[in-house]
């Protein structure tokens, strides 16, 4: 018991002395010193923690969008490999203005980059590194969209020019088909005026009858006792039957017998008797109606 008294008192000694030597210690002029420096770095510690981790929320973003940056600059090359006339007007202006957002993005990011440089908050060389290669890969993607924008709007510099082009040769055709139209009609025409002028050129006209009828149609005059009959042209032409003389060869007169009145060359046809009826043969056309276009044909 005695030795746990002692043991009790010897405990609460060593506590007052650390008590006062603690307090001495706290109480002391380098203790306040260490503890601002501490105080100090503690602050200093907390400030740089807060632009390390600015800086790197930074390059973060930018190395987020350069990541987009890369696939929508994909999208963009194949869409701007397509033919102007594969695209709507309101794919070629979303086009336009993806490159537009695109090249605003990529300038923001170079800003950014350049101003991370300008603070030099890391010292890092590998930091500088990872900086500089960043930054170079924006270039490139700021020159490959110009070089996009160029070649799309070369394209639609040949779409304009191939569109003034296709109207140039549409007024073209337009005007040849007019042209051709006109001309299909003229030739109808002259084909019409030929083919009137060929019938006028190879018409003829012949009549068969009696003395008494040939008369009576006034193709024929009666003559008298001292006057022989003579044939007329200016009767009546409705009682003659027109022709193409080149169709017409033979002519049956459909009487036993008959005559020519007008006036033909002789050896450019004949008369012959088919089977009881006068059959009139023209073997020369050209030279039988030379002289007349008009053959009068007498029957009994």
């Amino acid at each position: 018991m005695l030795s746990k008294l002692l043991k009790l008192r010897y405990f609460a000694i060593a506590i007052v002395v650390l008590f006062v030597a603690s307090s001495c210690v706290e109480g002391s002029r380098k203790y306040k010193e260490l503890q601002a420096q501490l105080d100090s770095l503690q602050g200093n510690y907390g400030s740089q923690k807060n632009q390390l981790d600015e800086v790197f929320a930074t390059l973060n973003e930018v190395e987020a969008g350069l990541s987009a940056i890369r696939e929508k600059e994909n999208i963009l090359t194949v869409e701007s490999s397509r033919e102007g006339y594969d695209m709507t007007q309101s794919q070629k202006e979303r086009l336009q203005t993806d490159i537009s957002v695109l090249q605003g993005a990529i300038t923001q990011y170079k800003e950014k980059i350049e101003q991370l440089k300008k603070e030099n908050k890391i010292k890092s060389v590998e930091f500088k590194k990872r900086l500089n290669a960043i930054q170079k890969e924006l270039e490139e993607k700021s020159e490959t969209i110009v070089k996009l924008q160029s070649e799309i709007q070369q394209k639609n510099l040949a779409i304009i020019k191939k569109d003034k082009q296709i109207d140039s040769l549409g007024r073209q055709v337009t005007d040849l088909q007019e042209n051709i139209s006109n001309l299909n009609t003229q030739g109808e025409q002259m084909k019409e005026t030929i083919a009137t002028q060929d019938r006028a050129l190879y018409s003829a006209y012949y009549i068969i009858g009696t003395k008494d009828e040939l008369v009576e149609a006034g193709v024929l005059t009666k003559g008298g006792l001292f006057r022989s009959s003579k044939v007329s042209y200016q009767g009546e032409k409705t009682a003659f039957i027109k022709i193409d003389y080149r169709e017409i060869s033979t002519i049956n007169t459909n009487s036993p017998k008959a005559k020519v009145l007008s006036n033909h060359t002789k050896g450019t046809y004949t008369i012959e008797n088919v089977d009881g009826e006068a059959i009139i043969t023209i073997s020369d056309p050209a030279g039988f109606w030379e002289q007349t276009k008009y053959l009068v044909i007498q029957v009994q």
